[in-house]
Parts: C-alpha cells; structure tokens; sequence
C-alpha cells in the first residue's frame, strides 16, 4: 500500500517517578503522515528530563528489531544515550547536568499495523503488540495534552476522548493516565459506516461497507452491551464509565478486515473482527473485551515474562466472561460452554503445547490460558462456590488495579486471605501441566 496519509499529533507529558528514578516533564510530540505510506510515520519529540539522583534512565521505544526506527537523529550535546533495537529501549545517560532537554526526530514503521489489520480501511497504532511508537517509561502515569489533524479523508479515534476542533483536528488534555494506554486508529471514511445508539450512554459503531452484520446480531451486539455493562459494574463495584480512571465514555467499536482476527480493548475503543462479528455463531468474545475495562493489561500491571502474567491478564477475564453468560442465559448454555472448552483443551492435553498454566508468560497460548485456565477456576467454583470466586476475583481488582509492580503471588496470596488454603489449592493446579 502507498496511500498518503496526512496526521499531526501533539502531546504533552509528565512523568512523575520515584526520586531515584528521574523525571521526565513538559514533553510533546509530533507523529506526522504526511507524505508517508501506510503504517508509516514521521516523529519528533522533546522533553525535559531530571536525572535527579539516577545515571539514567530508561524508556520503552521501537518495535521489530530488525527495522521500526529509522533516520533517528538525537540532540545529545549535555548527555548520552543508547538505543537498543533488539531489545526496544532507549537508555540515556547522565553526563554532568541534572536536568537536560531532550529533542529527537525519526521515521516509524509499523509492522503490526500493516499485517495484523488488513487493507489499510482501519490502521491501529497500539503499543499491546511491543510497537513502542513513542518513547515512555512503562508503568508510570502521566499528563497528556493531545492533538491531531487528519485529512478529510480519514476519522481518527483515540484510547481517550478528544474534543472536535474543526472538521479534521481534534485535542484534549488527559490527566494521569497510564504511560503506554495511548492507542490510536485512523479509518477512512469512504470504507466505513458509521452508527450509534444510547445503552443509555452513546456508543458508536464502525462497520466496513458490504461486510455489515444482519440486523439481528446488530441488536444482539446492544442488548450484549448494555447486560455485560450492568453486570461487571455490579461484580466489581464499579461503573463502567470513571473519571478517576480515565474511562469518560461508553466504547466506540471499530471492526477491521484484518487477517490476524484480533481483538482488542483500547480503552475508549474495541477493535475486532468484522468479519467474525458478521459470521461467527456467537459474539461472546466482545463480551470478554467490555470485561477487560476492569481485568487486563491496562489495569492489572503484571509484566510480561513474569510468571503467570496471562492467567492474570486474561483467564481471570475469560472465567468473568462465562460468568456472566452463566447469569445472562443460564447454567445449560454455561454448561455447553464448558463442554466446548474441556473438548478443545482435550486436543491438546499431554501434548507439548499443554504447559502449566502459570508458564504462559507471553500471550501466545490460547487453549492453555483461554480454555484450560478458565477450566481450573471452574473447578474452584464449584468447591467454594460461583459467588465467592467471584468476591475474590473482583476484590482483588479492588485491592491491585493500577498498582506496579504486580506479582501472581500477589493474587494467590489474596485467595488464601479470602478463602484459607483455597489459594494453595488452585496454585498448585495453575502449575501442574495437565489437568
């Protein structure tokens, strides 16, 4: 694809760390396409960085080590720096002043983009698939102040709402958000349709022209919606929509093309498959994204690589999502639901795919994490019963969300606080390969 795009995007960042860790304050960037192809993108970015009391400090920044960043040009005359590709960080060194700015200026290419969301109808920028687009310190909050210019051609949406400016600019200014939580989407207009509706709040939905879904699962995906809504603001004792954390709106849905399938909660948008959406018998997988406002990457700040980082992340989710089609349609769809899920892990059961739960560290192990690790919290459901597993799962959401660092012995730890010897149980479940 070589369709010119045209995106100006400013943004204004405060970092606030530990004093040893430094700090990073009045930061701004531009992401440019113009005259750039698809998944491409021109950047310039500064900020004021404190070394405080540190040597250095270190940022999240590029994708695919192979090529991501190019042409990067860095004014270092007050300081150091080291970018490592391989390993996606960009480290900058004290010299002799404290406090220094810091300007640099590259081209991105976006590899995720470009292959996992199809023709270029729907482009994602997201830093969930390790594309570090723009240089940030992972699990620290920040102030941003946003904004950005499209062609006429083209709708952007963003993980947080942006005020209209005239037609094709849009700003806001965010208030602690999470450092890597900025996700960004550009559609062109002319591929999609675009429709609404209040669940009471308003909901917008983007549909890729003569893929549209039939009026039924159209009404489906509403009612799924607003019950789903209900449902885990009751469990969690929390509403959907939080000021506090930066939830200010019911989701947008965007449904690409892509080959890849994916799905994903970008906070103030879903993005899934239009194709699945249109096809699929069921739709339940949307319900999984709506539960990942309360249970996922965005709140439960476990990393990658850390044992059982995906069990946290997404069995947890996974187990909600059944619970409440267990209260929206009844135990025998839960039931069949289950049956599903012991036949597809039975495929893989003694196989060396089948690895212990708590090993899956990076998400690319759906039957393990999507099916055997729902299985397992099935198991311990029905020992302590469905409405205690589920106090415990969303007390701990209470008791975590938003704090780093989060460990797995933090949630089995709260298990055995909640239910003795309960945690014990299921950890050892979690760890054996089979079950």
């Amino acid at each position: 694809m070589t369709r010119a795009i045209v995106f100006t995007f400013i943004m204004t960042i405060t970092v606030m760390h530990a004093a040893t860790a430094g700090e990073i304050r009045d930061y701004s960037v531009i992401f440019s396409k113009t005259n750039q192809d698809a998944a491409n993108l021109h950047v310039a970015c500064t900020f004021l960085l404190d070394f405080q009391d540190a040597d250095s400090v270190a940022m999240n920044f590029g994708g695919g080590h192979e090529f991501s960043v190019d042409n990067l040009n860095i004014d270092d005359d007050t300081f150091e720096y080291e970018y490592n590709r391989k390993a996606k960080r960009i480290v900058f060194r004290r010299t002799a002043e404290r406090a220094v700015r810091v300007t640099m200026e590259y081209d991105y290419t976006n590899l995720s983009a470009f292959f996992i969301y199809g023709e270029g109808d729907a482009e994602l920028w997201e830093t969930s698939f390790g594309e570090y687009f723009y240089p940030y310190v992972p699990n620290t909050y920040m102030d941003v102040a946003i904004r950005t210019e499209t062609p006429d051609s083209l709708s952007v949406l963003c993980s947080y709402p942006l005020k209209t400016d005239g037609y094709t600019k849009c700003n806001g200014i965010l208030q602690n958000i999470l450092a890597q939580s900025i996700t960004l989407a550009f559609i062109r207009n002319e591929a999609y349709r675009r429709t609404s509706a209040h669940l009471p709040d308003e909901i917008s939905i983007y549909q890729i022209k003569g893929m549209e879904c039939s009026e039924e699962r159209y009404e489906e995906l509403l009612e799924l919606t607003k019950a789903s809504i209900a449902f885990f603001s009751n469990v969690y004792g929390e509403n959907y929509i939080s000021e506090e954390g930066g939830v200010t709106n019911y989701p947008t849905f965007l449904f690409h093309n892509g080959k890849g399938f994916s799905n994903r909660y970008n906070i103030g948008f879903i993005s899934a498959s239009q194709e699945k959406f249109s096809t699929y018998p069921d739709i339940y997988p949307l319900v999984h994204e709506i539960g990942h406002r309360w249970l996922g990457e965005w709140t439960l700040l476990v990393d990658d690589g850390q044992p059982g980082a995906y069990f946290i992340k997404e069995s947890l989710n996974e187990f909600m999502t059944l619970m409440f089609i267990r209260h929206y349609y009844g135990s025998q769809t839960y039931d069949r639901l289950l049956d599903m899920y012991r036949s597809e892990y039975s495929k893989i059961k003694g196989m060396p795919q089948d690895r212990a739960i708590v090993d899956v560290t990076v998400n690319n192990n759906n039957i393990v994490i999507y099916r055997k690790g729902p299985l397992v919290l099935d198991s311990i459901a029905r020992k302590i019963g469905y409405d205690e597993l589920m106090e415990i799962i969303s007390g701990f959401y209470r008791g975590h969300a938003g704090k780093y660092p989060l460990k797995y012995a933090d949630f089995i730890n709260h298990v055995n606080e909640s239910s003795a010897g309960i945690g014990d149980k299921l950890d050892s479940m979690l760890k054996n390969e089979s079950l």
